[in-house]
């Protein structure tokens, strides 16, 4: 095989009509740049592979706090101070069954949404409870049209005590909020948000929220049956996005290496003199 060597005279490529070599040589500013972009776009690959670790042990957790232990029937069952954080630990997920007093005076409803082609709100109100550490906890009770709220709160009105079934749900804890409007005389919220209603009803417990409902407890939802109610509140983002999100972050690293490696990529003239190959630098 020929040897090949550097020659030592430059020519200007656009004369040039012999054969080319491609050789590797990065550009300096190009090289910092890409490896800069190279490590952000792999930063964001493993942080959404962590997110999917954190979205499978979030389901994990969810099954073992709402299929794996029993309906509790007091909140005082895991003890604790209202706003610890092992108490809302043993609490999240959890499976109820609270027999109280629902507070009808105190409703409160989320903002409006659109629930198969009817436009209607959620119905939030505090209920007495006995045996935990607060008195009083906010129940999600379900969606209804909005032509139906009002005849539903003086139903309520009407039998307020209640045996309400659902699972538990811990809010997070946000920066102050205040209603968004008003409907049928009571407050709309653009979220669940019983840390700031706790400071407006005495004994509410700031960050539980039961969710009550046919969906709550294992059961599809019966449509000919108000209000609708179910999993309003998620409670994690499907794992496999985070997976999607990751393929596409490292996607692009490998993309970023192989445009990087195309443009260190040289053509330079090539021409053999007595079966030496030289490589001729061109002027540019």
């Amino acid at each position: 095989m020929a040897d090949e060597t550097p020659a030592t005279d430059a020519i200007d490529p656009a004369t040039w009509t012999g054969p080319w070599k491609r050789r590797f040589r990065p550009n300096l500013w190009l090289s910092l740049i890409a490896l800069a972009m190279l490590v952000m776009l792999v930063m964001l690959g493993n942080w959404q592979r962590g997110r999917y670790y954190e979205a499978i042990a979030g389901l994990k957790r969810h099954a073992d706090q709402y299929q794996g232990k029993p309906p509790l029937t007091r909140l005082g069952e895991v003890p604790g101070e209202a706003d610890s954080r092992d108490r809302l630990a043993g609490l999240q997920y959890r499976r109820a069954k609270l027999t109280g007093t629902l507070e009808v005076d105190k409703a409160q409803l989320l903002t409006a949404r659109y629930v198969l082609g009817q436009r209607g709100y959620g119905v939030m109100m505090p209920m007495k409870v006995a045996g935990g550490p607060l008195p009083r906890i906010l129940v999600h009770l379900g969606w209804l049209p909005q032509d139906k709220v009002a005849a539903y709160l003086k139903e309520v009105e009407a039998k307020p005590e209640r045996t309400v079934e659902g699972r538990l749900h811990i809010t997070p804890s946000a920066p102050e909020r205040r209603p968004t409007g008003e409907f049928a005389g009571k407050p709309t919220w653009v979220r669940a948000y019983p840390k700031g209603l706790a400071k407006t009803i005495e004994g509410l417990e700031p960050r539980l929220l039961l969710q009550v409902g046919t969906l709550a407890v294992g059961k599809p939802m019966d449509v000919d049956r108000l209000p609708y109610d179910g999993f309003v509140h998620p409670v994690r983002i499907a794992p496999s996005k985070h997976v999607e999100y990751a393929a596409t972050w490292y996607g692009l690293a490998g993309t970023l290496v192989l445009v990087w490696i195309a443009l260190s990529l040289t053509k330079v003239p090539l021409v053999v003199v007595d079966g030496v190959r030289h490589v001729l630098f061109p002027l540019s």
